[in-house]
């Protein structure tokens, strides 16, 4: 495959990462800039203070569905392990860094979701399953969804995932982690929360 293949499709997992599902739902149906409105994060949780719980589903399906497809392409041009491994990271960096909205995004959980159950289900699913334990122990949502998502890569790694795809769930766990900091940090000191 030509060199400027792979970074077309990287891009294009970028600019499918830049359609903000929340932020043009929430200006379509109220005419509001969900900047302005919670957290000022595009992402499903913060569509739900505006259009509430139909808004969240409508967004995080959305989310879910441009990692799917950023990956579909990827994978449909039999890309070597590094573009997909670029295509998760780039969705994910589009999703929280949209450049048309001056890179004020969400944060990243749906659509790095999407392109990771496209590439493998299997990692997906275990993630997931492996929030959810997580909750169960520890009864702190966002922290045990940080802590599985940053486990990603290890899962890829007891499933024979090449190195690259484990350095891209590394990359995408590490950026989910970063743009949740001020979740995770509200989290460790609910006190400090209004």
């Amino acid at each position: 495959m030509l060199i400027l293949t792979q970074i077309t499709i990287i891009f294009i997992a970028y600019l499918l990462g830049c359609i903000a599902v929340g932020y043009y739902l929430v200006r379509w149906r109220t005419g509001r800039d969900l900047h302005e409105i919670g957290s000022g994060a595009t992402g499903g949780r913060n569509t739900a203070r505006a259009l509430g719980k139909t808004g969240a589903i409508v967004t995080a399906v959305g989310d879910v569905l441009k990692g799917v497809i950023a990956m579909w392409i990827a994978l449909w041009f039999n890309s070597a392990p590094w573009v997909v491994a670029f295509v998760m990271v780039a969705v994910l960096l589009g999703h929280i860094y949209p450049v048309q909205l001056k890179f004020k995004g969400g944060k990243g959980l749906s659509a790095a979701f999407g392109a990771v159950l496209a590439y493998d289900y299997r990692i997906a699913l275990l993630t997931a399953l492996l929030a959810g334990l997580f909750s169960l122990v520890s009864r702190r949502v966002t922290l045990s969804f940080m802590a599985a998502v940053f486990c990603a890569w290890l899962i890829g790694l007891y499933l024979g995932a090449s190195w690259e795809i484990v350095a891209g769930l590394f990359a995408c766990g590490a950026i989910i982690v970063f743009a949740h900091r001020q979740n995770v940090k509200e989290s460790l000191n609910p006190e400090t929360t209004t």
